[in-house]
This record gives structure tokens, sequence and C-alpha cells, in this order.
């Protein structure tokens, strides 16, 4: 269960997204809130409503691709990464796409 720091802080989030709703960074500070208090169904929510609506949003992928990877979903896990590297080669991103080719080797 989440502290009370780790609920004003998502509380806060969640408010700015009313506000919001088409910002992806809030987004990904509410996934990774889901993630620091281990509530993956919801932390997978929002990295997949964040993808839908912004592809390119890199982190993203390597964010989803290591909790499926720590749920031993590797395929699902393979498959973000190859879609983070696809994602990060476009935008430009070199060191995050090099990053996602490293983990997928580990886990090929």
């Amino acid at each position: 269960m989440a502290n009370p720091r780790e609920q004003n802080r998502l509380h806060s989030l969640l408010s700015l997204l009313e506000k919001d709703p088409n910002d992806s960074f809030i987004k990904y500070g509410i996934a990774l809130e889901y993630l620091s208090i281990k509530d993956y169904s919801k932390a997978e929510e929002y990295l997949k409503l964040l993808l839908q609506n912004d592809p390119d949003y890199v982190p993203a992928y390597m964010q989803y691709a290591q909790m499926k990877a720590n749920q031993n979903k590797i395929d699902e896990a393979k498959d973000l990464f190859k879609k983070g590297i696809a994602a990060a080669q476009k935008t430009g991103d070199k060191h995050a796409a090099k990053e996602m080719e490293e983990f997928l080797d580990e886990l090929e």
C-alpha cells in the first residue's frame, strides 16, 4: 500500500491529468507512481494510454518492458523493447536505443 507521501504525489498527478488529459509527462509520472507502489495493473493502464496517444514517448517503452520482464512475461518485454528501440531511433535518441538493445540482448 502507498504511504501518505506517495498517495499525495499520485493524487497531485491525477489532478494535473484532469486539467490536461493529453500531457504525456503527467501520464508517465502516474505510471511510475503506480510502479513504485507495485500496482502493476494501474501502471500498465497508464503506460498503454500514454503510448496509444504518444507512440514516440521513448521512456515509457523502457519502463513498460522492464515491468513485463520482471513479471517474467519475456515475449511481451521483448516486443516492447523492439518498439521502444524503433521509437528511439525515429526520435534520434541513440542512448535510449542502445540501452534497450542491451536489455533485449539479455532477454534473448
